[in-house]
């Protein structure tokens, strides 16, 4: 069978169970994500949910950020954004919001509420921030 083959019509769901197997398939995934074809290969993401399954059943699940850096670099990284665009969405200027991320500059009122309304960050998260 061709690997293409393969990649497009897997015999079964497929299932990873130890740490040899979840290193081979972060291997296959990097492998197929760098393939052109790969939004159209459902393989990849019965692989990708069968590596969450394993993960999160191991217990694998990193610490939320607790840092306004580090809430923002999650945020650039999910919506696949730089800190340009970020400080576009947020209507504030590039270096402002370097100086926020660095801790050279406090957020303000206005600053919080445009993390809890423009991405939605919970204002808890916002207040601690703040505090």
């Amino acid at each position: 069978m061709s690997p293409t083959a393969r990649r497009t019509a897997p015999s079964a769901t497929p299932r990873v169970t130890n740490a040899q197997e979840h290193e081979a398939a972060i291997n296959q995934l990097i492998a197929w994500n760098q393939a052109p074809d790969a939004a159209d290969n459902p393989a990849l993401a019965a692989l990708a949910d069968a590596v969450t399954a394993y993960e999160e059943a191991a217990g694998h699940r990193p610490d939320a950020p607790q840092t306004l850096r580090g809430i923002l670099e999650v945020e650039m990284f999910k919506r696949r954004i730089r800190q340009r665009q970020l400080a576009e969405i947020l209507d504030v200027t590039e270096p402002r919001l370097s100086e926020l991320m660095k801790g050279k500059r406090e957020m303000n009122l206005d600053f919080a509420r445009r993390l809890h309304t423009i991405l939605h960050i919970p204002a808890e998260v916002v207040l601690q921030l703040s505090a």
